[in-house]
Parts: structure tokens; C-alpha cells; sequence
């Protein structure tokens, strides 16, 4: 009877344990990513990289995640949401020299001056400006792999060849100087949504 009063008390005391974990736990990270339209390693590797760079990115509700496995025809840059776990898909081109035979798919990283290539890992969305493709985002690289992406001018905009008449006749997104470009329509929803300071990971 005494070992089995113990062995409750354990119980309960590990129990009440248990309770404080979870409460702990925001409830929006159980359901991150439920639709499962983020690659689980790829969104592993993403959360990853915020945690390592909090003092850089800023904590605005939003993770933009790139994923350049994909083909340009598809949804492959998404904006979680990290307050409710919805994800937002958006279709985006990359750089022509990460895809040299230009058949829509990303093949290669770079950050090199005159690569033409996009950058991978970890960056921030900083501020608006407006330049020769009209309203834009700079972005700074937080990695050793992206450090030159302001100096490269790499930044997120709008471009005719991202657009779904292009996709419609060619069936593949154009290709950038290495920059992450949308439709005009999506950079709309995609600046209505995601605040300056995001982190943005870039991988495949």
C-alpha cells in the first residue's frame, strides 16, 4: 500500500508536469503547417533558422518559407501564418543563372556578384522602395550563402514573366537576376500579409 501511494503521487506529480509542458507550448505550433503544403524538412530547417536569428528577424506573426525543389509552374514560396498555422502559397521565379537551360526548375544556389543565381538560407524582409519595376522589397542575408544579397541588389518584386499569362503560354515562370519575383496581383496579397522583419529561408 505504501509503494502504491508513492506510486500515484509520481503519477499525478508527473501528470501535473505533462500540463505545464503543454501550456508552455503556443497553441498555434501543434497546428503549424496541418495541410501539409510545407516539406516537414524544409519547415523544420525554416523554424530552425528563426530561432538562430531572433535578434535579427523580428517576431511579426509570419515565417516566409522558399522551397526551389519545386518547378516554377508551381506554388513554392508559402507565407505561414505562426498565429493560426495557415499557409499561403505563391508561385515565384528564380535567378537565370541557378537554371541555365531554363526549364523551370532551380539547379543550383549562389551569391557570387554576377552570378544572376538566386541565394539560399536564411534572410529579412527589409524596407519598400520603388525602382525600375516599381514597388519592391530589399532583403538582407542573415547566412554565410546569402551575406551579399543587398550589395547583389537581390530583392522581391513584380515582373511580367511572372505573370499567369506568361505561365499560360510558355508553362514556366521567366527567370530573374537572382531576385524572388511575382505577379503583380501576388505581390499585392503577398505585401498585405507579410510585415518588414519576416524571415524568409530560402532551400530546396
Amino acid at each position: 500500500p505504501q509503494f502504491r501511494g508513492r506510486f500515484d503521487v509520481m503519477a499525478r506529480l508527473i501528470a501535473i508536469c505533462a500540463l505545464f509542458l503543454l501550456a508552455a507550448v503556443p497553441a498555434h505550433a501543434k497546428n503549424i503547417n496541418a495541410s501539409g503544403a510545407v516539406r516537414a524538412d524544409l519547415l523544420n530547417r525554416a523554424l530552425e533558422a528563426q530561432k538562430m536569428h531572433a535578434s535579427k528577424a523580428g517576431d511579426t506573426g509570419r515565417l516566409v518559407i522558399v522551397d526551389y525543389s519545386r518547378h516554377s509552374k508551381e506554388e513554392r514560396l508559402f507565407v505561414v501564418n505562426l498565429e493560426n498555422g495557415d499557409v499561403t502559397g505563391f508561385r515565384a521565379a528564380h535567378g537565370r543563372g541557378s537554371d541555365t537551360d531554363h526549364d523551370g526548375y532551380l539547379d543550383r544556389f549562389s551569391d557570387e556578384p554576377g552570378s544572376n543565381a538566386s541565394p539560399e538560407g536564411a534572410l529579412v524582409i527589409a524596407e519598400e522602395y520603388r525602382g525600375k519595376h516599381g514597388l519592391s522589397l530589399r532583403l538582407d542575408g542573415l547566412d554565410e550563402t546569402d551575406k551579399s544579397a543587398r550589395d547583389r541588389a537581390i530583392v522581391i518584386h513584380a515582373a511580367d514573366y511572372a505573370e499567369p499569362d506568361f505561365l499560360s503560354r510558355f508553362g514556366k515562370l521567366g527567370r530573374s537576376n537572382g531576385c524572388i519575383v511575382f505577379s503583380k496581383a501576388d505581390l499585392q496579397r503577398f505585401l498585405a500579409d507579410v510585415p518588414k522583419g519576416t524571415l524568409m529561408f530560402v532551400g530546396r
